[in-house]
């Protein structure tokens, strides 16, 4: 028996350093969220990269585990109340055993070249190699909860190599991973802008890189109905998760929102951006990112001072020889906000009935949670456990209200840890709301113009006063650059009942495809709303494969 106990002991103790886990974890998507172990699992991750500290390049330099540097860091991310890291390339053997010890998931990336020729078949034995490597010693590590096959593909690389063969090497190396580690899903990282007009269908969660830069759609639409219509593209029938998104405090060179931010800049807009995404149906987040890259400029040895890619970081490096870096306001912003997110009801969301529904996502530090209004508590429930919570509180609109709800949450001091306030606008029934259409020409095919026209027409309802000017926006998706943009005054037709515009924009030879869209703020007492509409418009038929049907 000695003999035996020993044996198990010792085995025990293999298969904890080899890195598995005592209990396998276990996901299932369904209900457009993960459920981890039967349980739904929101996903509060941060991009992380090894070997991108001052000095290092973690694309050319020679492959390092870096396994001393990276326990601290995982250690720092786990205390800064995150569960999980995404990466943009895939992780060694060693590093994956650190991962699955420290407690944290794994969103890991695959670094599957978005600049290559996806129809090359040198470059697709390749892929295939490289992704069978990889599952050969992933597939023991249960912290991994979702694969990144790659990352912002651009559009005009995809018309130049084909729709047709980008989505065959996808469904190849999907199939790869699939029958290599059951059960975990794949995805790609898609930038919202540039790949808005693609079919996510045959993924398994959908998932965008987010950057609210004021541009196209944001613009027209905001930031969280942009998102959201993404979402609503989709389908919404699987998990949707964002994979980047952040605020960089660069010294200078920045455009709009795009870099140069103050300290206190980031940390408000990366609570803004977690909002807004919560609100548009996230259900995991990647914030951009842990540390600052100073690679990003060209010269890893130099934090070049007008780069904003290199300033986006949680942690920055005092100098070249600082290995552990400090965080900046942005980390302790985030890591309070975190404690309690509000899943639902969704900030600026509408409801005609007076049961609200109330979901919560919390950590260990949560043991109470009210909700006020008007400094009246209209609910009040202890929390027995971290994690999703969901009940429903009553509400008693008198006509059309605009509440501004209060939401406390407390620890087991009965000590307020967060507080945060959700806008909604509440009714005992229905209520007709304004809206914006827009007609665009060409509505079928870019070959059938030069000059395109978007016609706006805005129709008004009492009591919802429109707010600025109408932004239109001709998303041409060529490269990075967001297409034109007009801004139209509509003071002089405030009495009207139906508003109307008409803008035109010269049309690109070499724009393959266009998201044309329209949008323009209501208000309602504290309530302010998008009111908007987008058309995609391809060229020809060069998107039937990988375009939105």
């Amino acid at each position: 028996m000695k003999r035996h106990l020993a044996l198990t002991i010792f085995l025990f103790s293999i298969l904890i350093d080899c890195g598995y886990s005592q209990s396998k974890t276990s996901i299932e998507l369904k209900d457009n969220w993960y459920y981890l172990n039967g349980e739904k699992y929101f996903i509060k991750a941060i991009g992380y990269e090894i070997g991108a500290r001052p000095g290092q390049h973690p694309y050319e330099d020679a492959k390092k585990d870096e396994l001393e540097l990276m326990k601290f860091d995982l250690a720092k991310i786990k205390e800064g109340g995150y569960n999980t890291i995404r990466t943009w390339s895939q992780y060694s053997e060693a590093q994956l055993q650190l991962v699955q010890k420290s407690g944290l998931k794994l969103i890991m990336g695959l670094n599957i070249r978005p600049e290559e020729d996806y129809g090359d078949p040198q470059f697709i034995k390749e892929s295939e190699t490289e992704i069978k490597r990889v599952m050969q010693y992933a597939k023991k590590y249960d912290c991994i909860i979702t694969y990144l096959v790659i990352n912002e593909p651009q559009t005009d690389h995809i018309h130049s190599v084909t729709g047709k063969a980008f989505v065959n090497l996808m469904k190849t190396l999907i199939n790869i991973i699939h029958e290599g580690h059951p059960g975990i899903p794949v995805t790609l990282s898609a930038n919202a802008m540039i790949s808005d007009y693609m079919d996510e269908s045959f993924f398994d969660v959908y998932a965008y890189n987010c950057y609210d830069h004021n541009e196209a759609q944001t613009a027209t639409m905001g930031f969280k109905d942009y998102i959201k219509g993404l979402n609503e593209l989709n389908g919404l029938d699987k998990p949707f998760i964002t994979t980047e998104f952040g605020y960089s405090v660069s010294p200078s060179g920045g455009n709009g929102q795009y870099g140069s931010n103050t300290l206190k800049q980031q940390s408000d807009g990366l609570i803004s951006n977690y909002r807004d995404l919560i609100d548009a149906g996230a259900v995991g987040m990647c914030p951009f990112y842990y540390a600052d890259g100073w690679w990003k400029g060209g010269n890893k040895s130099d934090h070049s001072l007008n780069q904003p890619e290199e300033w986006f970081g949680f942690w920055g490096y005092s100098d070249l020889n600082d290995q552990y870096g400090s965080p900046r306001p942005v980390w302790f912003a985030m890591r309070d906000y975190m404690k309690g997110l509000i899943i639902s009801p969704k900030n600026n969301s509408i409801h005609t009935q007076t049961n609200i529904p109330l979901e919560l996502y919390n950590d260990t530090d949560v043991k109470k949670v009210v909700v006020k209004f008007r400094d009246k508590a209209l609910y009040s429930k202890s929390i027995t456990k971290e994690g999703y919570f969901a009940d429903s509180f009553v509400i008693n609109p008198d006509g059309i209200d605009d509440m501004e709800l209060a939401f406390e949450f407390y620890n087991k001091d009965n000590e307020i840890i967060k507080n945060e306030s959700i806008n909604i606008l509440a009714s005992k029934g229905p209520f007709e709301l304004p809206k914006l259409t827009i007609t665009v020409t060409p509505d079928k095919d870019l070959n059938d113009g030069k000059i395109a026209s978007i016609k706006t027409k805005i129709e008004t309802t009492n009591h919802f006063k429109l707010v600025g000017d109408l932004k239109v926006n001709y998303n041409t998706h060529l490269g990075w650059e967001v297409g034109p943009q007009a801004s139209v005054s509509i003071k002089d037709q405030l009495d009207k009942k139906i508003i109307t515009s008409e803008n035109f924009f010269h049309i690109p030879d070499n724009c393959w495809v266009v998201n044309a869209s329209a949008g323009i703020s209501v208000q309602y007492g504290k309530f302010v709303f998008k009111i908007h509409d987008q058309k995609i418009i391809y060229r020809g038929d060069w998107a039937k494969e990988v375009g939105r049907k």
